[in-house]
């Protein structure tokens, strides 16, 4: 039996090149058309967290009125500006500190009565109620709330009655 020697040649040199660089220039454009999206959604989002952290400026609320109601608790928050908080965060601190979110909206110039039940905290970890800090937040985007930190409160709480 005789084999046949197939004889091919290769691609040559200058092609090859041609082919290289073809491919180098296709990867450079999809890196960069991805990069764009990518720097502008990042930037959009960053502009929104910015403005937010300057609505955060002109918050401005009081506590009137904070007492413990058996296991649970009573809060009466008033907003002294225009500005709207969207949420607050309550860290309820007794023998141990518990934190529990509250999604409640108080709108400009308005008083807000708050009763959190003890079904949103671990009221027997806690115990008797000592103070409360209240952080409000503003709302950026769609399901995204940005901490005013450097406007919490801490309210003593009254003994039940």
């Amino acid at each position: 039996m005789r084999v046949k020697k197939i004889k091919k040649k290769g691609v040559s040199p200058m092609i090859a090149t041609v082919m290289l660089v073809g491919f180098t220039v296709a990867v450079i454009g999809m890196v960069i058309v991805w990069s764009r999206g990518y720097i502008e959604e990042r930037a959009q989002k960053e502009e929104a967290l910015a403005t937010t952290k300057i609505k955060c400026e002109s918050v401005k609320f009081e506590v009137e009125e904070a007492y413990q109601v058996g296991e649970g608790l009573h809060l009466k928050i008033k907003n002294l500006a225009s500005q709207r908080i969207d949420a607050v965060v309550l860290r309820i601190k007794g023998n141990n500190v518990e934190a529990t979110e509250q999604g409640v909206i108080i709108k400009g110039l308005e008083t807000k009565s708050l009763d959190i039940g003890s079904e949103s905290f671990d009221a027997t970890a806690v115990g008797k109620i000592n103070t409360v800090e209240i952080i409000p937040e503003i709302k950026a985007g769609k399901n995204t709330y940005v901490p005013c930190s450097g406007k919490m409160l801490e309210a003593r709480v009254a003994a039940p009655a």
